[in-house]
């Protein structure tokens, strides 16, 4: 008969042990405790480094042998009005040049030291955080919208960072120390004529800022919902079912329509802030640049100057330009950044113990079966023996590796736990990848979907009996939870498991969900 919710199933013959209900009243253990999540600045500061310094200085450096060059060249064109022109003033040129140059690659080598090193401090930061945090482990939803920031999008938004930063602080300096020289050397009007218009820029730049990031917020978002429905691919497409195959399509266009839209969004705010920038950087710049060459009309060497310094101008003031788009493109990556700080702690279900139906459970040892009402209630039956099997029983959908989930969660380092989903490292599989990485088509690293199930050279059931040999030879817990460790197994390897079994619980308590003397369901 049907029964009633939060009834009891006792089994007949069998002799139980009934834990208080009163234990109800006690706070659970094990509520969740919603952590601050860190600022996109805590993220930030994994890139200060030594490595980044050097890099700094390297761009000062780099800018100064730039602005060199045009001084350089402006003394020339002044040699050549008075008839003074030397090959040696063109060996300066190509040498200040080529100088910059130099440093810049060179600065490049430590931009990359300070990406690595922000991204593995973070990853570090994340493991550190969150490795307690069982009850995610089946999570779908959780898993969906997070690991896509730990498969890639984190690893390029370090870089990213990294070579905006450099891209945009390069066009900065060069800039301003290209802007002193045009000032000492031609007019004092050039240097201001550059601030203005880097001025109106920024100006733009700020009130635009909020559409912009919502736009570029919102593309990030629908990739990743895109990426995330690529990890299911290999699954609809090979199991050779055409229902969940055209369930898989419908759901990937819809993303795919979703990801177009908003990435065509994104690209119309970054381009049409270009051109407004490029338009009004070029009308400040070359409007005082015809006032100083209408003020100057009787000064042939310093005209001279001025048209040698020209075609310097024009790609300052194109760089104007870029340093406008490098901008925006730096607030976009910033956002994104705020996309990595959200996700770095997901929080699990605050109801997640509720959907245990313990009146449907039943922790069976030997002959004897205990009946609990709460978790705290089976981490007291998991602690009350040193050694001994526990079978968790109890039919589909009742919560047995909820079960696990929970006491992994309480018992914390005391607990060594094995779930069905085994993506674990180790040591057997050292020395390969977990996944496959290749370029697309703009060289850009991107994870190979399903690729983090390849087989290493065993067959399934192979690689579960090494990985539980594994466990039984490198672990020393004091409570083993083993969900469905017998699964994909046939009679003679799960005899060989079963014998390991018999090890672990002859040192520890073992919980264990199991195919072996599992009631009807």
């Amino acid at each position: 008969m049907p029964q009633a919710p939060g009834s009891l199933n006792f089994a007949a013959g069998a002799n139980y042990t009934l834990f208080p209900i009163c234990y109800y009243l006690i706070p659970r253990p094990g509520s969740v405790m919603t952590q601050k999540q860190i600022s996109r600045y805590t993220l930030a500061s994994f890139l200060i480094c030594p490595a980044l310094f050097v890099m700094l200085v390297l761009m000062v450096v780099e800018a100064m042998l730039a602005a060199a060059t045009t001084w350089l060249v402006i003394n020339a064109g002044e040699k050549v009005a008075v008839g003074r022109f030397l090959l040696s003033d063109l060996i300066w040129i190509l040498t200040a040049q080529s100088a910059s140059y130099v440093v810049g690659m060179i600065s490049w080598v430590f931009a990359e030291q300070a990406g690595y090193r922000g991204f593995g401090k973070y990853m570090l930061r994340f493991a550190r955080e969150n490795h307690g945090k069982v009850k995610l482990l089946n999570d779908k939803p959780a898993r969906e919208q997070v690991e896509p920031f730990l498969t890639g999008e984190t690893f390029q938004c370090f870089f990213n960072v990294m070579y905006e930063l450099e891209y945009v602080l390069k066009l900065f300096l060069g800039l301003v120390f290209n802007a002193l020289v045009l000032g000492a050397e031609i007019d004092i009007s050039l240097p201001f004529a550059y601030v203005g218009a880097f001025g109106t820029l920024l100006l733009m730049q700020w009130i635009l800022q909020k559409p912009v990031a919502h736009a570029y917020l919102e593309n990030q978002r629908m990739n990743n919902r895109i990426t995330a429905q690529g990890y299911t691919a290999w699954d609809n497409i090979f199991s050779g079912n055409r229902y969940n195959l055209r369930l898989w399509l419908a759901g990937f266009k819809s993303r795919l329509r979703d990801g177009l839209f908003a990435q065509v969004r994104a690209i119309v705010a970054r381009e049409g802030i270009s051109a407004m920038s490029g338009i009004v950087s070029l009308a400040i710049v070359f409007a005082t640049i015809t006032v100083v060459a209408v003020q100057k009309a009787g000064d042939a060497a310093m005209l001279i100057a001025l048209a040698t310094t020209l075609p310097r101008q024009i790609e300052m003031t194109y760089e104007l330009n870029l340093l406008a788009n490098g901008w925006n493109d730096f607030v976009a990556i910033w956002v994104r950044f705020g996309g990595v700080a959200a996700n770095m702690l997901p929080q699990p279900d605050a109801a997640f113990d509720d959907r245990i139906k313990f009146d449907r459970l039943v922790l069976r040892e030997g002959d004897h079966s205990n009946v609990v009402s709460s978790v705290g209630d089976a981490v007291r039956v998991a602690l009350a023996q040193p050694t001994g099997r526990i079978n968790v029983r109890g039919g589909n959908g009742a919560g047995k590796s909820s079960l696990l989930a929970s006491l992994k969660t309480e018992l914390k380092r005391k607990a060594y736990y094995w779930p069905t989903s085994d993506r674990l490292a180790f040591q057997f599989a050292g020395g390969v990848d977990p996944v496959d990485v290749e370029e697309d088509d703009d060289g850009e690293p991107v994870v190979v979907a399903g690729s983090m199930d390849k087989k290493l050279g065993f067959s399934s059931g192979e690689r579960q009996l090494k990985s539980l040999e594994e466990i039984v030879n490198a672990t020393d817990a004091q409570v083993y939870l083993l969900d469905e460790w017998d699964a994909n197994l046939d009679a003679a390897n799960k005899a060989k498991a079963d014998a390991l079994v018999d090890e672990l619980a002859r040192r520890a308590r073992v919980v264990e969900i199991s195919h072996r003397d599992r009631p009807d369901a």
